[in-house]
């Protein structure tokens, strides 16, 4: 089965508190683990962090906030070093892939739901 399961599902906790997420697969050739964040004040999907294989990658823009430990291929766990009051409120997500290895890992972004409606004016 393709499924990926991330735990806890959901979580409250304060600010300068420290958290972590797993997350976990059984998908046969998946090497890669993504973590994303979108906030509370934003719709866009950021990407935080990813482990490929045993080697983990914390993007730029978030290194000193977050960490990544584990293997793509089985399971992974994104490190909240410590929470931050309205930076790190909002949604966290987990992903399994394939990574073709031909292509950069870069930022995934959700347009706003109202991009539809106003391109196609």
């Amino acid at each position: 089965s393709k499924s990926v399961y991330q735990s806890p599902s959901t979580f409250l906790v304060k600010p300068n508190a420290s958290v972590t997420l797993n997350c976990s697969h059984k998908i046969p050739r998946y090497d890669t683990i993504l973590w994303y964040q979108r906030s509370v004040e934003d719709t866009a999907l950021n990407l935080i962090a990813y482990a490929y294989y045993k080697t983990p990658t914390v993007e730029p823009s978030y290194k000193g906030y977050f960490d990544v430990k584990g293997d793509g291929e089985n399971e992974a766990f994104l490190h909240i070093l410590k929470l931050r009051q309205a930076e790190d409120s909002g949604e966290y997500f987990c992903a399994a892939s394939l990574h073709s290895g031909t292509e950069t890992l870069s930022t995934l972004q959700k347009p706003p739901s109202d991009a539809t409606s106003k391109h196609l004016r």
